[in-house]
């Protein structure tokens, strides 16, 4: 079951989220970047889909057709926790 990337929630998705919808736990907006399937923070504009538009506020619903609601936040959490370890390991 996708998270919220806001609060760590549980999101319940029967069909696919609406640029209105919000977490039922923190109210945050769903449909944001953040949110995001192919959001990336060191891809060009934030997003790995090439043809998306620039959003100014990632925190907040928009309008992108290639929004894909579910973004994987613990994997990410571990590659940078794994990243930093490396590092200390290097400083050590």
């Amino acid at each position: 079951m996708p998270r919220c990337a806001f609060c760590g929630a549980d999101v319940e998705v029967i069909d696919r989220v609406g640029r209105l919808d919000e977490c039922p736990s923190c109210k945050r907006d769903l449909h944001a970047c953040l949110q995001c399937r192919l959001y990336e923070r060191s891809a060009h504009n934030q997003c790995r889909e090439s043809q998306s538009g620039y959003v100014t506020d990632k925190e907040r619903a928009n309008f992108c057709e290639f929004f894909q609601f579910g973004r994987d936040v613990e994997r990410e959490t571990e590659d940078v926790n794994a990243a930093k370890k490396k590092l200390e390991g290097l400083f050590k």
